[in-house]
């Protein structure tokens, strides 16, 4: 499995590269659209939609809401948007930690589940599209991604070496508070990378924050989508990703830290 893990990852991490640095940004919004729109397939398992034909017509919905979105994103209802799902975010790690839902909270929602995972997917995809236009977009965009796998990495490591309490046992029984803390201070130590490289516009103090808090709030996005595959009773949202999963599984975290990022770029004044 982890010679799988691999080689996918020695696959997409040049693809993405490249992507980000050598495309115009209607050609990144174009080919980016991949990614929303397969986890927006994979969603529709996990929400329990039955029959290919009602599948791929909310995949067709929710490219028709990517054409709006790329229509309308430069306006000041999309900033709005984008403000607004880096609020949620937020509350969605706190109320998730807190124990107050679980898997079955959801049970027999599968409008609200769809209607969520539509409009959760297409804001990162729209977050991460206004990203890449702003001055130096791509090697921010290329920030925030390597921030969340960073925060990964850092758990799971932290996690294996000195895991004992469970963060969220009612949702992901494997995640510890220790790996939290590993999590939280690698993106920590990326962000000041981030700031003394002149990867970020922002100050010491600012980039500190911003990384951080992305970070957390991007554990929130991995919780969202365990409560998802609890409730359907499944490990991998699909398997589209050799040695990963599916899509939602490699995405899940940066669904939530995109909106996030730049809405605290945005707050800042430089987003």
């Amino acid at each position: 499995m982890l010679g799988y893990r691999l080689l996918t990852a020695l696959v997409l991490i040049p693809l993405v590269v490249l992507a980000v640095f050598r495309l115009s940004n209607p050609a990144f919004a174009l080919a980016s659209t991949l990614v929303p729109l397969a986890g927006i397939w994979e969603l529709t398992t996990l929400a329990g939609l039955e029959g290919k034909g009602w599948r791929l017509a909310v995949v067709a919905a929710g490219a028709l809401l990517l054409m709006v979105l790329w229509r309308f994103g430069a306006t000041v209802w999309a900033d709005g948007l984008l403000l607004a799902l880096g609020g949620w975010w937020l509350v969605n790690l706190i109320v998730l930690l807190s124990g107050r839902v679980e898997p079955r909270s959801f049970t027999g929602l599968r409008v609200v589940r769809l209607l969520l995972g539509l409009l959760f997917l297409s804001g990162a995809w729209l977050a991460l599209v206004r990203l890449h236009q702003l001055p130096n977009g791509p090697v921010l965009v290329l920030f925030v991604l390597a921030l969340v796998w960073v925060a990964d990495s850092a758990a799971y490591f932290a996690g294996r070496a000195l895991g004992r309490h469970k963060l969220a046992p009612h949702i992901s029984p494997g995640k510890t508070m220790e790996g939290a803390g590993g999590a939280l201070a690698g993106a920590a130590l990326f962000s000041l990378l981030g700031h003394y490289m002149g990867w970020l516009p922002l100050n010491a103090f600012s980039a500190l924050l911003l990384g951080v808090a992305t970070a957390a709030v991007s554990v929130g996005g991995d919780l969202w989508e365990s409560l998802l595959k609890r409730e359907r009773g499944v490990k991998d949202s699909g398997s589209l990703l050799p040695g990963h999963g599916g899509v939602l599984d490699r995405v899940d975290s940066q669904i939530a830290a995109l909106p996030f990022f730049l809405a605290g770029l945005m707050i800042l004044g430089v987003g």
